[in-house]
């Protein structure tokens, strides 16, 4: 029974941490690479999962705010149904899949635990589109048959190969260092002396170490610390108060150029803004600019960094990525290259029509059959069998998507995750607001705005746009504010 009770606690890993008493604050950590493993995977993490993890983490204690994403998230929480294509889309939004999931599930201590490993489905007929199979990822998606594609089947092929504690992104074996900014470098004598001379310790007299185990619990404490301060270790571990946000982002200007170089979609905006306050009230939006807001949950927070481009500071993350790119190549997993460098949306979740260079995984090819073959000798499977090797089964034929992002399911059609036509308010931290049979005038009653000090400007939103957005959101309480209105230019007065 004792047995039975301890298989089902939660993993804990190792940290021991070298502190500064007199300062209160922990100086470095070490850890093996099962813990440096789960920092890094916060790379991984879509900002709409990492937001309702920290919500859902801070249940007794007042909800740390990420910029606007917690309204964002909670406007798509919201909204009902029939403001999508179908439910599947809401749900994409709200549970984002991890474009490293497949890797992440074998890390010691598992984040997200809403997270499901990948499934296929077909409907019962076996519809084919196009000649081809019709396949789905998503459960209870509708056949354009008519039926629910309910029928689950089983991918041949997939290496079930253990890690043999070899670790995810990093060996698991090696000890690291981990600085309370989250710098990480591989532990050795060098770098540690190195290290402490640069922060002013000529010896351990005033530093004393402190040994613990690490849970759920903590790691969560650390992802929602470590996107709003320079010093997550000592937050976390040492309950020291926290440190002031260091969150920062500066909008750049469009260069000049930009209009004949970049071949990305833009987006038209209305927003209103009220002269006195010099602020964006809201904006009037289309389904193209919505999609592009809700597209922030499903982007990685490593693509965020990486089309930031280091102008952008965001807590202590900025730190952690660049340590996956200074690290050792002899201490990561797959010394050819960390996929952690090269983070896109995962496959079916990004958007298409938007401004920036965001690009999501190109959906693999998969093959149906009537069974599978080992060793040149055919085996037959009576529901059939599917694979992304077509060398591996019987009879291959090639199959067609579901995709969620469309009116019809097809690929070729997919524009994003709302109907259209469709329009909203978009207010200026974010919250989003379907505008069905509104009342325009009892609308701007509400507001209670005298009506003089409303002005309305039309806006392209292109990339260097559609990124300052993003930056805002991640930063900033007033996201439309921050990110938009230095394109605003005042208006000439109508004469009397």
């Amino acid at each position: 029974m004792l047995f039975s009770m301890a298989s089902k606690q939660e993993p804990k890993l190792p940290l021991t941490l070298l502190v500064d008493k007199e300062r209160n604050c922990v100086v470095v950590a070490e850890a093996s690479g099962d813990f440096i493993d789960i920092l890094f995977s916060f790379l991984t993490l879509p900002l709409g999962t990492i937001t309702r993890l920290v919500s859902k983490n801070q249940e007794y204690h007042e909800v740390e705010e990420i910029g606007c994403m917690n309204n964002l998230y909670h406007s798509l929480e919201n909204s009902a149904d029939d403001v999508f294509w179908n439910h599947i889309c809401k749900k994409m939004l709200l549970f984002p899949r991890n474009p490293c999931e497949a890797l992440c599930q074998k890390l010691k201590l598992n984040l997200d635990d809403d997270a499901k490993p990948m499934k296929y489905f077909m409907c019962t007929n076996r519809c084919r589109k196009g000649g081809d199979w019709f396949l789905s990822t998503f459960a209870e998606a509708t056949c354009y048959c008519g039926k629910l594609m309910n029928k689950e089947m089983k991918l041949h092929g997939e290496s079930n190969e253990e890690n043999n504690n070899d670790g995810v992104f990093v060996k698991g074996q090696t000890m690291y260092l981990i600085f309370d900014d989250l710098k990480v470098l591989h532990s050795s004598p060098g770098n540690t002396v190195h290290q402490l001379l640069q922060l002013g310790y000529k010896n351990f007299h005033r530093l004393t170490k402190k040994y613990l185990n690490v849970g759920r619990t903590e790691i969560l404490d650390l992802l929602k610390q470590a996107l709003i301060s320079n010093s997550p270790l000592s937050d976390v571990f040492l309950d020291n108060g926290g440190s002031n946000g260091v969150c920062t982002f500066s909008p750049k200007l469009r260069p000049e150029n930009q209009g004949w170089i970049n071949h990305n979609p833009s987006i038209n905006l209305k927003v209103t803004v009220r002269k006195s306050k010099k602020t964006i009230l809201y904006a009037e939006a289309e389904g193209d600019f919505v999609d592009y807001l809700f597209s922030f949950l499903t982007t990685p927070l490593g693509s965020v960094l990486n089309l930031m481009d280091e102008k952008f500071c965001l807590g202590s993350m900025n730190n952690l990525q660049k340590s996956v790119k200074n690290l050792n190549p002899l201490c990561l997993r797959n010394p050819s290259g960390t996929p952690l460098l090269n983070l896109r949306v995962a496959p079916q979740f990004g958007l298409k029509k938007q401004p920036t260079k965001l690009c999501e995984e190109h959906t693999p090819c998969y093959w149906y059959g009537t069974g599978v073959i080992k060793n040149h000798i055919c085996y037959a499977i009576g529901n059939g069998v599917i694979s992304k090797d077509d060398s591996l089964i019987q009879h291959p034929g090639a199959m067609t998507h579901f995709d969620p992002r469309s009116s019809d399911g097809t690929k070729e059609s997919a524009l994003g995750f709302v109907r259209r036509p469709s329009l909203f308010i978009v207010w200026n931290d974010l919250q989003v607001t379907p505008l069905v049979r509104t009342s325009s005038i009892s609308f701007l009653q509400k507001l209670n705005v005298p009506l003089d000090d409303l002005e309305q400007h039309e806006l392209r939103i292109e990339e260097t746009e559609a990124l300052n957005l993003l930056g805002a959101s991640l930063t900033s309480k007033a996201a439309l504010t921050e990110g938009l209105f230095y394109l605003l230019k005042p208006k000439k007065q109508a004469k009397a």
